[in-house]
């Protein structure tokens, strides 16, 4: 099987997991949206990669000189998470297709098509985010030029349980604060005393 059909596959069996937990409230109460637009965004990585490997897609267009102003941002705007390997802890199947995924970036094929086309990254990079796999040399961006600096934090003091290494915690799923259910407040009324 060709790198166009088993990436096909991988991405049919994600969105159906990912359809099939959306559903059940996976993603969290009222999560409809987040399903959708996630299911909708691996098709789209779906058919671009097929359109790529078939050398369908035409060079990119020509940037203009100048940039264009941005419409501001908008805040109820709904967007992915961009954690790491966020969608592994509410659709389960997705530790298959991580396995699949490693799988696929090993193969020389698509590692000679990376380097024919540049834009498989674009596919690929967030792909590889969301199901927790590491980015191999031929998808890694070269640093940005003027970027901030991470710096590590300092090591706590490991007095606490009797010098053993303390590991992080897991992170759990949090969905987007635009799927989350609205905040109720409970306002009683004030008391009033009698006299």
């Amino acid at each position: 099987m060709d790198v166009a059909r088993r990436f096909r596959a991988l991405i049919d069996t994600l969105c159906d997991a990912v359809a099939r937990r959306g559903a059940a409230g996976a993603f969290g109460p009222g999560s409809g949206a987040l399903t959708i637009l996630l299911w909708t965004r691996l098709r789209r990585y779906a058919t671009f990669l097929l359109r790529l490997c078939a050398d369908d897609v035409s060079a990119p267009r020509p940037r203009p000189s100048r940039r264009r102003a941005r419409p501001p941002a908008n805040p109820a705007r709904l967007a992915l998470p961009r954690r790491a390997a966020w969608l592994l802890a509410p659709v389960p199947e997705a530790i298959a297709a991580a396995g699949q995924l490693r799988a696929l970036l090993a193969d020389p094929e698509l590692q000679r098509r990376i380097g024919e086309e540049p834009r498989l990254g674009r596919i690929l990079r967030p792909l590889c985010r969301c199901l927790g796999v590491k980015l191999p040399a031929p998808l890694r961006l070269p640093p940005r030029a003027g970027g901030r600096k991470r710096t590590k934090p300092a090591p706590a003091s490991s007095a606490h349980a009797g010098g053993a290494e303390s590991r992080p915690l897991a992170r759990r799923f949090r969905p987007p604060a635009a799927c989350a259910p609205p905040r109720r407040r409970n306002r009683a009324p004030p008391l009033v005393r009698s006299r």
